[in-house]
């Protein structure tokens, strides 16, 4: 999806609502998943099946479901845009989840049954993403790119009707909730609501306040993080798990410090986040695994 966001040219708000809406599903696809398998089980259990060593099936109903996530993935762009006000045209949303295709190095398609295995695939640029969020798949994921978007034949129709349908269904799973806060404009309110930024440069007359201009380099070094963990949030789902009230403190927290490490001497207040009723733990660990995220970016 990043990747997708890139090509599509799509700002920071489009990209990070098509991704806690594609995370949003996943959570609830995950919970139907489960209950599927533990009918599946008992409907099996005191059964000798045929084939125990047999794998044929569980492989294909993993290519269906990373197929069926493929398709919505596309369909949380398409309507994350929308939720922006970025709109981009179906016929865009498409040709790109035509053109990009993913296999592992195996060489066998991971999000679509019906790809054309005769194609001449060597003479295609392959750029490794790293491993794969599936559990399933151990492998490292190729981006296939095709030199040309599908023709306005039968099949666009059906794919753009089966487009449509699965927006259908992505909404009818989100419950018609396709709010989503920023991290971005949640650090602006963070730092107003505690009225950071409005000390001045005595520190003694105004203990606790940052000065306007230590206000400003503290959330330009915020933002500048979450820019630099973005690629990270999407191949690691660590950093989704906090509410963005809790991301946002983190966030400060971390360029803080980092602020102080280059020199500054403006501290924030002992425990300042519990007065937005953060939990201590939670951001503790969110800004450890900040910190981690940007540890491993070097």
């Amino acid at each position: 999806m990043y990747l997708a966001s890139q090509m599509m040219e799509l700002g920071s708000d489009s990209r990070f609502t098509s991704i806690i809406l594609f995370r949003r599903y996943v959570g609830q696809f995950q919970k139907v998943i489960h209950h599927h398998c533990q009918q599946k089980e008992q409907n099996q259990k005191g059964r000798k099946r045929a084939h125990d060593n047999d794998t044929q099936p569980y492989v294909q109903e993993m290519k269906q479901i990373k197929c069926h996530l493929g398709r919505i993935a596309a369909a949380c762009l398409f309507l994350g845009c929308k939720a922006e006000e970025e709109p981009r045209r179906i016929r865009d949303v498409i040709n790109l989840s035509s053109i990009l295709d993913f296999e592992d190095a195996g060489g066998h398609t991971l999000t679509k049954a019906d790809i054309n295995c005769d194609a001449n695939q060597s003479n295609l640029p392959k750029r490794t993403l790293g491993q794969s969020p599936t559990a399933a798949a151990t492998c490292a994921l190729e981006i296939i790119e095709t030199m040309h978007p599908p023709l306005l034949d039968e099949k666009y129709w059906s794919d753009k009707e089966q487009m449509v349908s699965t927006e259908q269904q992505l909404l009818r799973m989100l419950q018609f909730d396709t709010l989503v806060c920023h991290p971005y404009r949640c650090v602006l309110i963070v730092m107003d609501t505690l009225n950071f930024g409005r000390g001045t440069k005595s520190l003694d007359q105004n203990p606790g306040l940052l000065s306007p201009r230590a206000s400003e380099a503290l959330i330009f070094k915020a933002w500048t993080i979450l820019n630099e963990i973005s690629i990270d949030v999407v191949l690691g789902t660590t950093i989704l798990q906090y509410n963005v009230v809790t991301l946002a403190c983190a966030l400060i927290s971390v360029a803080a410090a980092a602020n102080r490490s280059s020199g500054g001497n403006e501290t924030l207040p002992d425990e300042w986040w519990r007065a937005l009723d953060v939990p201590t733990d939670d951001f503790m660990s969110a800004a450890e695994s900040i910190r981690n995220l940007l540890h491993e970016r070097g």
